[in-house]
């Protein structure tokens, strides 16, 4: 009943994007025995970046959301945030084919992002079904895992989105002709950029939006603090429920922003988004269908 990694694609689409600057770089590589001179481009964190590594996105995540939370008397803010934090970036280094694609600047961002989207996408129905498993283990109505889950098609067609609009930069940036390829490299990131850059704001309130829902409950179910990650019963009956419905609210207006904000801006850039269903796994397709509606999240 915890909650899945979420943050990974969240966090790492940020830190790889729009905080990279574009370096020139030359190497000698051997073929067949002949040494020839390589030279391209890859991209390295700008120094005046504010988060200089992806553990900082993770953590400022956190931060952001625990610093509002009303937490259970007896629990331990501090201790819970660091536990929260800990687990979340351990996770994260354990999984080294992830680590490594963060860390690695030589690759194309196209790469990068099309890493992040085909493991989303590997991982959707493990992500239906975390969601089917917590409304078996709660007391918690169906339409709040209806709305909770609608994340899980909504950060798809984000990621597909911007898989299409970094595409189409690095074909720009790639043209033929070009004397100053540096500068050219330079000029269309910046564009790509603004482009980007009101996406992933609006998508990270919307995965704040979800992880603070998420936590709050984990939080107020556990009957101790050893079992906020995985509590025997997500009990609406030990919830606040004004600030549950404070919850539900920000994260249902901030969800409905966020496909507001993809249907309109894949006008440009991929008019078929809302026209095809991205799920396609049979397993993910009877669990979205089972947890997918327009219902709000009320008890």
């Amino acid at each position: 009943m915890s909650v899945p990694l979420m943050e990974q694609p969240s966090s790492a689409l940020r830190y790889g994007l729009l905080s990279v600057k574009p370096i020139p770089f030359e190497e000698l590589v051997k073929i067949k025995g002949i040494k020839y001179k390589r030279t391209g481009i890859r991209y390295e964190p700008q120094q005046q970046s504010q988060f200089e590594k992806f553990e900082d996105f993770v953590s400022f995540r956190y931060e952001q959301v625990m610093s509002r939370m009303p937490i259970p008397e007896g629990f331990s803010r501090e201790q819970i945030l660091t536990h929260f934090i800990a687990e979340a970036i351990k996770r994260a280094k354990e999984d080294k084919e992830f680590m490594e694609r963060i860390e690695k600047k030589e690759g194309s961002l196209l790469d990068f992002v099309s890493f992040i989207k085909e493991r989303y996408d590997k991982h959707v129905s493990e992500y239906f079904q975390s969601e089917a498993y917590r409304f078996l283990n709660s007391n918690l109505p169906l339409s709040f895992f209806t709305q909770t889950s609608m994340y899980i098609n909504t950060y798809q067609k984000y990621l597909a989105l911007v898989q299409r609009i970094v595409r189409r930069y690095e074909i720009l940036s790639g043209l033929p002709g070009v004397r100053n390829r540096l500068k050219k490299a330079e000029n269309e990131l910046g564009i790509m950029k603004k482009e980007l850059s009101p996406l992933i704001d609006k998508m990270d309130l919307c995965s704040s939006g979800s992880l603070s829902l998420k936590l709050y409950v984990l939080i107020w179910s556990a009957e101790k603090i050893e079992e906020i990650d995985s509590p025997k019963l997500l009990n609406v009956n030990k919830l606040d429920q004004t600030y549950f419905q404070e919850y539900c609210l920000t994260y249902n207006a901030e969800i409905k922003n966020m496909r507001k904000m993809l249907f309109n801006v894949s006008k440009r850039f991929e008019p078929t988004l809302f026209e095809k269903d991205i799920v396609a796994n049979p397993t993910s397709m009877m669990l979205s269908k089972l947890l997918s509606s327009d219902s709000v999240c009320r008890v």
